[in-house]
């Protein structure tokens, strides 16, 4: 039986739903929640559908949501990939990495030069060339575990206008791009993320200026049981140091209010240096021996480059001596990656030229899922060689390319 993949319609929404709804039962998502998700989405609506049909009828659909992602200093054309449903009668037969993969080349089609996601499995999607690009540490602790800054503080004011709302949107703006894997928002996205809801507060950080310099985005989950409720810290960006005080001073503050705030924190942010008791509370999580647990690590977000010469000419690299490359891809997916290419970086740009001409300082091999991940600064060359994801002939060449593709460690705040 032949597949055909296609663009969705808005015609077969209904048949779309009740392909969603059997993938993703859910006693609070109801045929009208996802008939407004697939119409509406935060990511995405009709727009972004992406359908197999057999026989005239769909029996897998995705979302294939065209977005902007940050990573070296350039806002990529990135498909961020959701909603994956396949019919209960046509599972495990292949469907969804054959609609994925056609996906690619329809993102490819539009302009697309990576793809981001969250999986349902992580091995599903590494054999599709995605790699796991993110992690965060999370933290249950007291409030009064929060260095207090009475001065940073008071420049703090809660978010309550339009006008608020536009500040928090620019501190987002200029903060997104300094920062690996932030997506660029629309009017979607922010209102996903700023529902402005009852439960949910934000506060800006105001400089002497009067302009945002940082914001928080709050969850009061009260929706628990008494004795289990917390505050939820659900995003936060700030523009100077000053700003990241006055939100750990706000979080600070709420100790008479909350016994808990679940604070999720960057790899970078050296964020347990802040804490006065940096344990998991006992028997929270296991130690070892003498040594005690102070955060949980998440992971979730993957990448793949759908493009390797576009993605790395579009994005920056760090100063330093030039360096030539031949780089050897494998992609089982996208055979039009494979290499050889001949990657030379100098000047803060990374030049990609197809074939092996000329002369070069190393020849680095690797696979699709690898090279992502090193392009996203989940990891460094030098670590790929150590794990034996990637080969080298020349070592001394490592630390050169280590300076050339590091960025900061990715993250994100969305989630699709």
């Amino acid at each position: 039986m032949s597949t055909v993949f296609r663009p969705g319609r808005a015609d077969e929404v209904a048949a779309l739903v009740e392909l969603e709804m059997h993938s993703f039962p859910n006693p609070g998502r109801d045929a009208a929640w996802w008939e407004d998700f697939v119409l509406r989405g935060p990511h995405g609506g009709v727009e972004s559908l992406w359908v197999g049909e057999e026989e005239g009828r769909p029996v897998a659909v995705c979302q294939l949501y065209p977005k902007l992602q940050w990573i070296g200093g350039a806002a990529l054309p990135v498909m961020g990939l959701g909603a994956v449903a396949i019919s209960p009668t046509r599972r495990r037969r292949g469907l969804a990495g054959r609609m994925i993969q056609e996906g690619f080349r329809h993102a490819l089609e539009r302009g697309d030069v990576a793809s981001s996601l969250y999986p349902f499995r992580v091995a599903f999607y590494s054999g599709l060339g995605y790699g796991l690009g993110g992690t965060a540490h999370q933290y249950h602790v007291p409030p009064d575990q929060f260095p207090d800054d009475r001065e940073a503080r008071d420049r703090l004011r809660l978010v309550s206008t339009a006008q608020d709302e536009a500040a928090m949107r620019a501190v987002y703006a200029r903060g997104a791009r300094h920062e690996t894997g932030q997506f660029e928002r629309d009017e979607r996205s922010w209102r996903s993320a700023w529902p402005g809801t009852p439960d949910h507060a934000g506060m800006l950080c105001m400089g002497d200026d009067g302009q945002p310099e940082g914001y928080v985005i709050v969850r009061y989950r009260a929706d628990l049981p008494l004795t289990q409720r917390y505050l939820e810290v659900e995003e936060r960006m700030w523009l100077t140091p000053r700003a990241q005080r006055a939100i750990y001073a706000f979080l600070s503050s709420v100790a008479d209010q909350w016994r808990e705030v679940l604070y999720r924190a960057h790899p970078d942010e050296l964020f347990v240096e802040q804490l006065s008791e940096p344990r998991l509370p006992l028997l929270a999580e296991p130690g070892w021996r003498l040594w005690f647990p102070s955060a949980v690590v998440l992971r979730g977000p993957m990448f793949r480059l759908l493009s390797v010469p576009a993605a790395l000419e579009m994005r920056s690299a760090i100063p330093g001596g030039a360096i030539t490359v031949m780089l050897e891809v494998q992609d089982a997916q996208i055979p039009e990656n494979d290499g050889p290419w001949r990657l030379r970086i100098e000047d803060g740009r990374m030049h990609v030229e197809r074939g092996t001409a000329g002369a070069y300082d190393a020849r680095f091999s690797t696979n699709v899922e690898t090279l992502s991940r090193i392009y996203l600064g989940a990891i460094t060359p030098g670590q790929a060689v150590g794990a034996e994801r990637a080969t080298i002939d020349r070592l001394d060449a490592l630390p050169a390319l280590n300076t050339a593709f590091r960025v900061p460690r990715p993250w994100t705040f969305e989630r699709f």
